[in-house]
């Protein structure tokens, strides 16, 4: 009896990651938009409208599968910590500019990503510590003059915050 049990767990383990994985996959591949948003303000005329990725599996997902983003938009990843989170582009389809903040949301580091297309994939690692990533498209901190030290602006709603620095 107790065997059986333990198949039956497995099992219902193994089909809910399988939802879980599918319910993953048809998001991205959809492009449907579900994640919280904020206004980034980087000077009076330029704002990009960023989904936030506060949670490990927001995080980890990040922009995976889409195809395109629009010139407007990107995906602002929180984290609970200062750090030098690395970032790696698999799974991701288009090039990205990634830009790094800290706590103050200045920039102190950025780097553009390409999409990986063979294993092992490239990971970028910001020379210092930051708080939050920002990701737009390829070329954007070049188009727009961004340098180390460039304040950003955005407000993070409370609750978003209480998760993502759990």
């Amino acid at each position: 009896m107790i065997v059986s049990s333990y198949r039956f767990f497995v099992l219902t383990v193994l089909v809910c990651i399988n939802c879980i994985v599918l319910g993953e996959l048809s998001f991205a591949v959809s492009g449907e938009k579900s994640l919280p948003t904020t206004t980034v303000t980087i000077s009076a005329d330029l704002k990009i409208e960023a989904e936030l990725a506060y949670t490990d599996e927001t995080r980890m997902r990040g922009l995976m599968f889409r195809d395109s983003l629009a010139a407007d938009a990107g995906m602002l990843f929180i984290f609970p910590y200062m750090d030098r989170h690395s970032f790696w582009m698999k799974n991701t389809l288009i090039s990205l500019d990634i830009i790094w903040l800290n706590e103050r949301k200045e920039i102190v580091y950025f780097t553009t990503a390409v999409p990986c297309t063979s294993d092992p994939c490239t990971s970028y690692v910001p020379m210092q510590k930051a708080k939050y990533v920002l990701e737009v498209n390829e070329g954007f901190a070049k188009k727009h003059g961004l340098k180390i030290g460039t304040r950003l602006e955005f407000t993070i709603p409370s609750e978003i915050n209480r998760i993502a620095n759990r």
